[in-house]
């Protein structure tokens, strides 16, 4: 698989959202063994929550389970991702955000079990991470992309 330049921004993408995942969940950890839960306004607090499950809090102690999907999954994307044509820029790097925060999350869920969501806020159901927030930016820009590339060339191919 030869690396291109586009092939180094999907590269690029993955561990920003990856590093981004690592960073949050350090600083976040420190901040909330310093000062705990704290409410900013109305639309956002921390909170230290783990999560044993998947999103959303669901299933409970199925973190195992969950992990290793994630990493059948996360291979699968980024074998797909290599066979999407290199002008569909938005579903690509929508994907490689997708790859850049299951990896965040899988990394908790290999290292200690569970995954660490410390950011709440009504305009979302739950308590999350920025893991979490890079997965659902990810699949926003993957549909788009689909969406966009099917209103261009009639087809997703």
């Amino acid at each position: 698989m030869a690396v291109t330049v586009s092939n180094r921004m999907l590269y690029i993408l993955i561990l920003l959202a990856f590093l981004a995942d690592r960073f949050s969940k350090l600083w976040a950890v420190n901040y909330l063994a310093e000062y705990g839960t704290t409410r900013f306004n109305a639309l956002f607090t921390l909170r230290e929550t783990y999560n044993r499950g998947i999103a959303f809090g669901l299933f409970q102690g199925v973190g195992p389970i969950v992990g290793w999907l994630t990493i059948l999954v996360v291979l699968g994307l980024f074998v797909y991702v290599h066979t999407l044509p290199v002008n569909m820029r938005l579903m690509r790097w929508g994907l490689a955000l997708v790859i850049g925060g299951a990896l965040g999350n899988l990394l908790d869920r290999v290292t200690v079990g569970q995954v660490l969501d410390f950011i709440e806020s009504p305009l979302r159901p739950g308590i999350f991470n920025v893991a979490d927030v890079m997965i659902n930016l990810g699949m926003i820009l993957t549909l788009v992309g689909a969406i966009w590339q099917s209103s261009v060339t009639g087809s997703v191919d």
